[in-house]
């Protein structure tokens, strides 16, 4: 375990015996950005049931699919993000009925708008973190853009 690095560092990090490069500047703002997202749609989840009185039971079982996800992307899986994009989906639809079924609930807004954006977010950070990847992989190709 001493060859593993923290994933969150700006140095090259190791994944598995497989060293990738470090973040850039835009992957690396992007990246913050995504967790920051990620835990307020965390947080909106547990505030939009706390509310009405649900138990731990529940609440558990509200923001489990989100946060089954974070030993990997903390790694810098980028599969598991687009599974990820695909769970965010669901809470997305949910969402969407909860907003329409109360349009004064600003709770209910707010989740559209940070599953919207932590959506975004990940779907960035996969195209411009993979483009690094590639990169890394077949360094002799200058990027075209």
């Amino acid at each position: 375990m001493s060859g593993l690095r923290c994933a969150c560092s700006d140095d090259s990090i190791s994944n598995g015996g497989n060293t990738l490069t470090a973040r850039g500047s835009k992957t690396r703002q992007i990246w913050w950005a995504l967790w920051t997202f990620w835990l307020l749609v965390v947080l909106q989840q547990i505030a939009l049931e706390a509310r009405f009185g649900a138990p731990v039971q529940l609440l558990v079982l509200q923001v489990l699919p989100l946060l089954v996800f974070i030993p990997w992307v903390l790694r810098d899986s980028l599969h598991s993000l687009i599974w990820l994009s695909f769970v965010l989906l669901g809470y997305f639809v949910i969402a969407v009925q909860v907003a329409f079924a109360r349009p004064e609930d600003g709770v209910a807004l707010a989740g559209v708008f940070l599953q919207v954006i932590l959506f975004l977010l990940a779907a960035l950070y996969i195209r411009f973190r993979g483009r690094e990847l590639r990169l890394q992989q077949t360094p002799e190709v200058v990027e075209k853009q």
